[in-house]
C-alpha cells in the first residue's frame, strides 16, 4: 500500500514505458516534420511567418542580425525582426543554417523541439501519480492537442517551441532543480517576448513553495524583460515607434499604460468582451482534449493568465480561434493542470471508502485519452484525423520550380505570400503588392502566382501591381499557367499586352467531382461547382469556404458581366430578412485575370473564388449561391434553387458550421 491507504499504483516495466514514449516523440517529429515539408514543397507555406523568419535566421547566420525585409508599413519596409516580435532564441537557431540553409531547416527543427517536450510532461506526470503508467496518458494529450498540432504545421515560429521549453521549466521547477529551471526559463523567454510573463507567473508558484529569492528574479525579471522589450527594444526598431500588434487592443487605451487603465476603468466592457460566445468557446477548447480536467488543478491552470487575456482581449480572431501559434505556449499548462487534477482527485477521492481501489486515478486517466483521441480526430491533423489529406505538388509546381531556378541568388525579389518563403534567404525580399518601398532599393525581379486565390492579398491587388510594374520598366521573363516572373528593366516600355495565352492554361475547366448543374444567364453557362470542404461541414481546423465554379460560354458577350459567390446564413423560406445578410465575393483569379468577354466559346473554364471564412456570430449553417449581373435573369438550375427576390443568383450548396 501507498501512502494514503491507495492500492499499488498501475505500473508497467519502466522500459517497455520509455519505448512506448520514444515512439510516440519520434513518430510525432517525423510525422510533422514530413507533412510540413510536403506543405512547404506545395506552396501552401506563407511570408507570414515561414518566409520572415527564414530571412531573418539567414541574415543572421550571415552576419546580419535578425534582419528581415517582407513586411511595410506607410510606404516603408522594416528592417529588423526586432521591429515586431523579440526572439533572441532564433540566434542561435540560426547556426544550424551552416549545417542547411533553408527553411526546411526551421519545418524540422520545429516538430523535434516540439516532440521533445513529451518527455518532461511524462516526467512530471509520473511524478505527481506516484510512478504510475498512467502517467503515459499525458504525453499523448500534450501531442495530441489539436492547438499544439496546427501551431506545429502553421509554418514556423520561435513561440511555438516554447510549448517544449516551457514544459521542460515546469519540470525542473517542480524537481527543485533551479539551475536547470533558470536555463529553460531563458530559453522559454527567448521565443517571444510575453512568454516571459509566463515566467513571471512561474515566480508566484516558487513563492508559494518557499523559495522566496528565485521568486523574486522570476517575477522581476519576468516582468521586466517584457516591459523592455515592449517599451524599449521594438519601439526603437520600429519607425512608428509602438508594437503593430498594440492596435489590437486600441479599443482598451493607448499603449501598455493605457491598455492596463482601459482594463480597469471599465469593467463592463472587459466582461462583454470576455463573455462572448467566441472567447468563451475558445476557452472550452483549450480544455476540453484534457476532458476539462484542468480544472480540477485550476492553480496551475491560472498561472497562463497574463498569455490567456493577451489572446482574449484581442480584436484580431486569429489570437482566439484556438489555432495559429497564439495557444501553443498555453498547452503545456492545460496538460500539466489536467495531471495535478488527477493528482487531487484521487488524493481527495481516498477520503471516501468507495474511492480506495484505486480506480478513480485510472477512470480519470482513461476519460483524458478518450477525450484527448476524441478531440485529435475532430479538430486534429494527423491521419488519424478529419478532413486529413497530404499536401501534394504536381505539375504546376513543378512550374514554379523552374521559375525560382532563373532569379539569381542576391537578387531584390517581391514575390507572392505563397512564393515568397522560398526566396527569403536574401538580403531584400518583398511581399507584394509592395515593389518598391521608399526606403529600399526596388525590386529586380517579381514572381507571382495569378491562379492562387489567396488573401489577404486578392487578385485585384496581385493584378493591379503585375500591370504597374509592366508599365514602369519591367519586362515578361518567363509567363506560364498563371505564373509570371518580371524582370527589371529601365529603359524598356512594355505594356501588359504581351501575355501569351499559355498564362491563362490556369483558367481552363480540368476533370473534376464536379456537382453538375446547367444554369444559364443568357449566353454564359454554369456547368457545375465543387465546395470545399469536400465534408460540407466547418469547424475550427477548417473555418473557410472554398467553391469552384465551372463555366462555358455559348454565344457572344456584348459587355462584360459580373460573376459573383454568395454566402448567407440558411435561408428557409420562413425569415425573408436573412437574404439581407448575403456576403457577395467577386475575388476570382479566372475573371479578374481574363474577362469573360475574352473566354473562347464553348470551352470549359475554372473559376476559383477566394475561400470566406463566416463570422463567429453565423448560425449553425451557410448557403453558397452563385450570381451573375449584366446579363438576364437566370434560367435552369435543381428546383428550390432560386433565391427568393433575386432572378439573377443561385442557391448552389449549404454548408453546416460546427462549434
Amino acid at each position: 500500500m501507498t501512502e494514503e491507504g491507495r492500492q499499488p499504483a498501475w505500473r508497467l516495466p519502466k522500459l517497455a514505458e520509455w519505448i512506448f514514449l520514444a515512439l510516440l516523440v519520434v513518430g510525432f517529429a517525423a510525422l510533422f516534420s514530413w507533412l510540413s515539408l510536403e506543405r512547404h514543397f506545395a506552396f501552401q507555406s506563407h511570408a507570414f511567418d515561414l518566409g520572415n523568419m527564414d530571412q531573418a535566421a539567414w541574415n543572421t547566420a550571415h552576419g546580419h542580425l535578425l534582419r528581415f525585409t517582407d513586411m511595410e508599413i506607410h510606404g516603408r519596409t522594416l528592417t529588423s525582426r526586432l521591429a515586431i516580435h523579440v526572439e533572441p532564441l532564433l540566434i542561435p537557431l540560426s547556426l544550424l543554417y551552416w549545417i542547411h540553409s533553408g527553411p526546411e531547416t526551421l519545418l524540422v527543427l520545429q516538430p523535434i523541439v516540439v516532440a521533445l517536450g513529451a518527455i518532461p510532461i511524462y516526467l512530471l506526470a509520473r511524478r505527481l501519480l506516484d510512478g504510475s503508467s498512467l502517467a503515459l496518458v499525458f504525453p499523448v494529450a500534450f501531442l495530441a492537442h489539436p492547438s499544439l498540432q496546427n501551431a506545429v504545421l502553421d509554418d514556423f515560429h520561435t513561440v511555438t517551441l516554447s510549448a517544449s521549453l516551457l514544459a521542460w521549466t515546469v519540470y525542473f521547477l517542480h524537481t527543485r532543480r533551479l539551475l536547470w529551471y533558470g536555463l529553460f526559463a531563458l530559453l522559454a523567454a527567448a521565443t517571444k517576448e510575453e512568454v516571459s510573463l509566463l515566467i513571471a507567473a512561474l515566480g508566484l508558484w516558487l513563492w508559494v513553495r518557499g523559495n522566496r529569492k528565485a521568486a523574486a528574479v522570476s517575477i522581476v525579471t519576468g516582468i521586466g524583460w517584457f516591459l523592455v522589450c515592449e517599451e524599449i527594444i521594438i519601439p526603437h526598431y520600429n519607425f512608428t515607434g509602438q508594437s503593430p500588434y498594440l492596435d489590437r487592443y486600441a479599443y482598451l487605451g493607448h499603449g501598455i499604460s493605457g491598455i492596463l487603465h482601459g482594463i480597469l476603468a471599465h469593467p463592463a466592457r472587459l466582461g462583454a468582451v470576455l463573455s462572448s460566445s467566441s472567447r468563451q468557446a475558445y476557452l472550452l477548447f483549450l480544455v476540453h482534449p484534457v476532458g476539462l480536467l484542468s480544472l480540477a488543478g485550476a492553480p496551475v491552470l491560472l498561472l497562463t493568465a497574463p498569455v490567456l487575456a493577451i489572446n482574449l482581449l484581442s480584436t484580431d480572431a486569429h489570437m482566439y480561434s484556438g489555432y495559429y501559434q497564439y495557444s501553443a505556449e498555453l498547452v503545456p499548462f492545460v496538460v500539466i493542470s489536467a495531471a495535478h487534477g488527477v493528482r487531487w482527485l484521487a488524493r481527495s477521492g481516498a477520503h471516501f471508502r468507495a474511492f480506495r481501489s484505486g480506480l478513480l486515478p485510472v477512470v480519470t486517466c482513461a476519460f483524458i485519452l478518450v477525450a484527448s483521441l476524441w478531440d485529435c480526430r475532430q479538430w486534429g491533423f494527423t491521419p488519424f484525423s478529419n478532413g486529413f489529406a497530404v499536401p501534394s505538388s504536381g505539375a504546376h509546381q513543378a512550374i514554379e520550380n523552374q521559375i525560382l531556378d532563373k532569379i539569381p541568388p542576391n537578387a531584390v525579389v517581391a514575390a507572392a505570400d505563397e512564393i515568397e518563403p522560398h526566396v527569403s534567404d536574401r538580403r531584400w525580399v518583398y511581399v507584394l503588392p509592395t515593389i518598391h518601398p521608399r526606403n529600399a532599393p526596388p525590386a529586380q525581379y517579381i514572381l507571382l502566382d495569378a491562379s492562387v486565390p489567396s488573401s489577404p492579398v486578392t487578385p485585384v491587388d496581385l493584378r493591379g501591381a503585375a500591370v504597374t510594374a509592366l508599365h514602369h520598366g519591367y519586362r515578361l521573363a518567363d509567363v506560364r499557367d498563371g505564373l509570371m516572373l518580371l524582370k527589371l528593366q529601365p529603359r524598356t516600355r512594355l505594356s501588359n499586352a504581351g501575355y501569351c495565352t499559355c498564362f491563362f492554361d490556369f483558367t481552363r475547366l480540368r476533370p473534376a467531382h464536379m456537382t453538375r448543374l446547367h444554369a444559364r444567364w443568357g449566353p454564359l453557362e454554369l456547368l457545375g461547382f465543387v465546395i470545399h470542404p469536400s465534408s460540407d461541414s466547418l469547424n475550427r481546423a477548417h473555418p473557410a469556404i472554398g467553391i469552384d465554379t465551372y463555366w462555358k460560354l455559348n454565344g457572344h458577350l456584348s459587355r462584360a458581366p459580373t460573376i459573383e459567390v454568395l454566402f448567407s446564413p440558411e435561408y428557409t423560406g420562413r425569415h425573408p430578412s436573412l437574404s439581407r445578410t448575403w456576403t457577395q465575393s467577386t475575388d476570382s483569379p479566372t475573371t479578374v485575370w481574363l474577362s469573360p468577354t475574352s473566354w473562347d466559346l464553348n470551352r470549359g473554364y475554372d473559376a476559383q473564388f477566394v475561400p470566406f471564412v463566416p463570422p463567429s456570430s453565423t448560425g449553425t449553417k451557410v448557403d453558397v449561391a452563385v450570381r451573375v449581373t449584366g446579363l438576364q435573369s437566370v434560367r435552369g438550375g435543381p428546383a428550390g434553387s432560386l433565391i427568393p427576390g433575386s432572378h439573377k443568383a443561385i442557391r448552389v450548396g449549404t454548408v453546416s458550421v460546427t462549434p
